[in-house]
């Protein structure tokens, strides 16, 4: 009677526990089983087993109503109008969205939801080594030189947006900002983007810094409209076979230089055709024909020309003192750009020609037009079998097939340019110092592209200009005599890596 009546104790102690708390299915298996024993060895009768059970039973309903009535008092608390308040909870979702890391041309953190929100940071560093032969004179010009050290910051956001930033931090007083634009991608057929960015002038400009081909772009690219302030609409159409921008833009240049005196806006646009991309005809897919026009309205302040050779060596100079006279007026620029790129297995041609004419501009002594020309053709061999290819509109940087990392031997490319340069003849009468700068330049350059990995390039280039009449490169320091020569050769090896 005694081992009866302690079983039957410690019985109700496991029912009094276990009431305490929200029995699961489990702990009602272990007791139903403890029950079906004692009453099979005679410790409780039948009746006592059905007594336990109900007691069971009545907690596991009062812990049901328990738990109902601390719900309703949650959501009571969360809308105190009756009916639940769905967009605070969607803000409590959205606060609470975890974060992707990845590496996708950069370092990359995105929500799981596809465009929602991402940031992605990047950079590129190129050096260079420059290593000049002017032949009877040495000007003491060979050096390093960090040519570009730029930081990027871009993304998506709001499945609509696309936003990038890219600093420039090259030379002590060069620091600034190049890139600070917003895609608004409203329609198929047009993109929105406003701010500072590359007005849509050129293939050579439009291509990335990092893609190209040789050290330096050709003579033809300083007289492009390069990055402004403004607003362009632009995009990629009938399955990349037409891509285009058309902006308004301030005409000055960045953000931070100082401006004319007329308040026109310039006008520019590029419109690239790749009518057989997709044709199923290999040869003809990757050809491309466009062309390029910029015009605005402008004042002494904006004739301004600095052109350079692939050695950064400035050989035409005009600007708003011209050679006997400041000019007092000018009327408008008007730019003009035709365009090919073409590629075909490992071979790749790229050609312009770029037109600028300045019109009714005018010194104290005269009134007059000039023009200035450029025309180039370059041709890429890829030795070790890479495909070159252009998508929206721009040939795309070089991935190997196969990375020194992964037991081969990386990309090897060869490419060739030659690079033409005219100015009008007046610019010698009227615009420019004969020595100081020369009205005609031809240059014809070599370079040699190894890229061990997908981020890391190291090019070896090799350009000699002519010039129609010697230039002034340098005075001695000395003797302050100055140093005439009518070609430039220039040697630079560059190290690039961009993440």
């Amino acid at each position: 009677m005694k081992l009866r009546t302690s079983f039957l104790v410690v019985i109700l102690m496991l029912c009094f526990l276990f009431g305490m708390t929200r029995v699961t299915v489990a702990d009602s298996l272990a007791i139903e089983k403890l029950l079906e024993i004692f009453e099979k060895k005679g410790v409780i009768t039948p009746a006592e087993v059905e007594i336990v059970r109900e007691t069971m039973a009545e907690d596991q309903k009062r812990l049901l109503r328990k738990e109902k009535e601390v719900t309703d008092a949650e959501a009571e608390e969360q809308d105190t109008t009756g009916f639940r308040d769905t967009a605070s909870q969607d803000r409590k979702t959205e606060t609470g969205l975890s974060l992707e890391a990845s590496y996708r041309d950069g370092f990359c953190l995105s929500t799981r939801e596809p465009g929602l929100f991402s940031l992605r940071l990047g950079g590129l560093l190129q050096v260079d080594y420059r290593y000049f032969d002017y032949g009877s004179e040495d000007p003491d010009k060979n050096k390093f030189d960090l040519r570009r050290v730029r930081l990027r910051i871009g993304g998506k956001a709001l499945r609509l947006f696309d936003y990038k930033f890219e600093y420039d931090f090259q030379g002590a007083g060069s620091r600034r900002l190049l890139d600070a634009y917003v895609d608004a991608n409203l329609f198929p057929f047009a993109s929105f983007r406003i701010g500072q960015f590359k007005e849509p002038f050129s293939l050579e400009q439009c291509t990335l810094d990092s893609a190209g081909w040789f050290a330096e772009r050709s003579m033809g690219f300083y007289l492009t409209p390069q990055r402004d302030v403004g607003l362009m609409a632009h995009a990629s159409l009938w399955g990349d076979r037409i891509d285009y921008g058309l902006g308004i833009f301030n005409g000055d240049g960045l953000d931070d230089t100082t401006g004319g005196d007329v308040d026109n806006p310039q006008f520019t646009g590029r419109v690239a055709f790749s009518p057989f991309k997709h044709r199923w005809i290999s040869l003809l897919d990757n050809l491309q024909v466009g062309g390029s026009f910029s015009y605005a309205r402008i004042d002494r302040n904006n004739v301004e020309i600095h052109v350079k050779t692939t050695g950064l060596t400035s050989f035409f100079d005009v600007a708003s003192r011209a050679k006997f006279n400041i000019i007092r007026e000018a009327d408008s620029l008007s730019r003009y750009g035709a365009e090919l790129g073409w590629a075909w297995g490992p071979i790749a041609i790229a050609g312009e020609s770029t037109y600028v004419l300045f019109k009714d501009v005018t010194t104290s002594a005269e009134k007059f037009d000039f023009e200035l020309k450029d025309h180039y053709v370059s041709l890429l061999w890829m030795l070790t079998g890479e495909e070159p290819s252009l998508r929206n509109g721009v040939f795309q940087p070089m991935k190997p097939i196969r990375g020194v990392l992964e037991g081969g031997w990386g990309a090897l490319g060869l490419a060739f340019r030659y690079d033409s340069f005219k100015a009008d003849d007046i610019a010698y009468d009227v615009l420019i110092n004969e020595g100081d700068s020369v009205r005609e330049a031809k240059a014809f350059t070599i370079a040699l592209n190894w890229y061990p990995a997908e981020y890391v390039r190291l090019l070896l280039d090799a350009t000699r200009t002519t010039f129609d009449r010697p230039l002034l490169i340098d005075r001695d320091p000395l003797t302050g005599a100055a140093i005439y020569e009518g070609r430039e050769d220039v040697f630079t090896g560059r190290f690039q890596f961009e993440f």
